[in-house]
């Protein structure tokens, strides 16, 4: 039986084969298809100042932050993209949003995976 079917059975195994190699979308490199846009990264931190979340106001007008929440000025991070988009990196709850517009103000928000699907920092890796 092998025999008369020996072309199907080889296809069979190569189809089997071919089935197993894939195109790995997580590496660095765009495949021919799927060229990425360079972005200029501008980050810009704030050397001083501090946030008071006070449970009650008058506290934080006196200036008696004792039962008060302290947090640090976050780092803004702003991409200049060569399809002429500006993006605007964002953080809630540990998850990154890419709020971006283009030169007519069209908005689109875009999350990390799909952010780093289209653009790269060029000679660095998007965080």
């Amino acid at each position: 039986m092998i025999k008369k079917h020996w072309k199907k059975f080889l296809l069979s195994l190569c189809a089997l084969f071919w089935s197993g190699c894939s195109d790995d979308s997580s590496s660095d490199s765009p495949s021919a298809g799927n060229k990425l846009i360079a972005c200029d990264l501008e980050q810009i931190c704030p050397e001083y100042g501090i946030f008071y979340d006070c449970e009650n106001e008058e506290d934080r007008i006196s200036g008696n932050f004792e039962n008060c929440t302290m947090s640090y000025p976050a780092c803004t991070d702003t991409y200049y993209c060569e399809d002429d988009v500006t993006c605007f990196q964002s953080t809630d709850d540990e998850t990154k949003t890419f709020d971006c517009r283009d030169e007519k103000d069209n908005k689109t928000v875009y999350t990390e995976d799909e952010f780093k699907s289209k653009y790269y920092v060029d000679g660095q890796r998007i965080h």
